[in-house]
């Protein structure tokens, strides 16, 4: 069984140190047409304008283009951070440990996480 299959909206997710560093905002299962789709779509530069609006005014995941394929591919959870200044961040299916007790075991730590991207 897919591990995100098992992930649900609003779990808590908790890093490899133990700490809570938010909740599943959002599932998205792997695509392997991911990459065929991100060709076509800048063959054109009408396609590749509307790209850069939709960078800049929410396509998700908010990524570098490289580590959009990787999560589109494997598979990925949005985590909405805990706290005022905290930042959303992306967990790939393969940096999900294990999913128990309604919560989401990361195999990162919330920095590892961050630099990712």
């Amino acid at each position: 069984m897919d591990v995100l299959e098992t992930v649900s909206k609003g779990m808590r997710v908790v890093d490899v140190s133990g700490e809570e560093i938010g909740a599943v905002e959002h599932i998205v299962p792997p695509n392997a047409k991911a990459e065929t789709f991100e060709e076509a779509a800048t063959a054109s530069t009408q396609d590749l304008l509307n790209l850069g609006l939709s960078a800049v005014f929410g396509r998700e995941p908010r990524v570098p283009e490289l580590m959009a394929r990787r999560l589109f591919h494997s598979g990925y959870i949005k985590i909405d951070a805990r706290g005022f200044w905290a930042t959303d961040s992306y967990a790939a299916a393969d940096a999900i440990n294990r999913v128990e007790e309604g919560k989401v075991y990361l195999n990162l730590t919330r920095h590892e996480l961050a630099a990712q991207v």
